[in-house]
Parts: C-alpha cells; sequence; structure tokens
C-alpha cells in the first residue's frame, strides 16, 4: 500500500509517495508550471490528482479519466498545511467509478460521432 504525503513550509511544497517524490505526470497532461498545489481547485491541485491516480494505477488513461473528479472532491479538501493519505483511500473515493478502455479524448469523439435517431 502506498502512501501519499503533502507538506508545506512557507511556500515550499513538497508531495512525496512513500517517501520518494511524487511524479508530476506532465507528460499525460501539464497543467500547472507552477507545480503541485491543494485547497481549492484549479490547476496545481488538478496537477496534484492527476500525479496521484496515475501513480496509482497502472493505466493512464484511468488516471485522465478520473483526476478532474478527484480533485473537485477529494483534492479540494486537502489540508492546507499538509495531509497523509494512503492507497485505499483513492479505492474508496472512486468507489463505483466504472473503467472504460479508452482516453476521455476517444469517448468524447465517439460521443460526437453518434447519430441519435
Amino acid at each position: 500500500m502506498a502512501i501519499y504525503t503533502g507538506r508545506r513550509s512557507g511556500e515550499v511544497i513538497e508531495v512525496t509517495v512513500d517517501g520518494d517524490p511524487l511524479d508530476s505526470r506532465t507528460d499525460l497532461r501539464d497543467h500547472s508550471k507552477d507545480g503541485f498545489e491543494w485547497g481549492y481547485v484549479g490547476s496545481g491541485p488538478y496537477q496534484l490528482a492527476l500525479a496521484i491516480l496515475a501513480h496509482h494505477f497502472p493505466n493512464p488513461d484511468t488516471a485522465l479519466g478520473n483526476y478532474r473528479s478527484y480533485c473537485e472532491t477529494r483534492v479540494l479538501r486537502f489540508a492546507h498545511d499538509g495531509w497523509t493519505l494512503e492507497s485505499d483511500d483513492i479505492d474508496i473515493a472512486l468507489e463505483g467509478v466504472i473503467e472504460v478502455d479508452m482516453t476521455l479524448e476517444e469517448l468524447l469523439e465517439k460521443a460526437r460521432n453518434t447519430v441519435i435517431d
């Protein structure tokens, strides 16, 4: 079980997973040039949500499909000075979420091309 930790000391923010720095995963989507943030909804918190889910799930499409809702329901509630999160907490937060075998962009394209009679 992975343990994610976020700490704020003045203007310095540190986010780790099992004691090592958490990869921001800007290769998947680059929301924030300024790094991670939490406690509200915005670019830094979106990047944090994406990074946590991308680390947690083996399929990056799962992270891409769920990070916005995870940010808007969980990351915005993280305590200002610091927080700790376990893998089980992520699973519980996303319980009932249906995983689809396509990216969000592919799903949107499929929806756009669907003809409704």
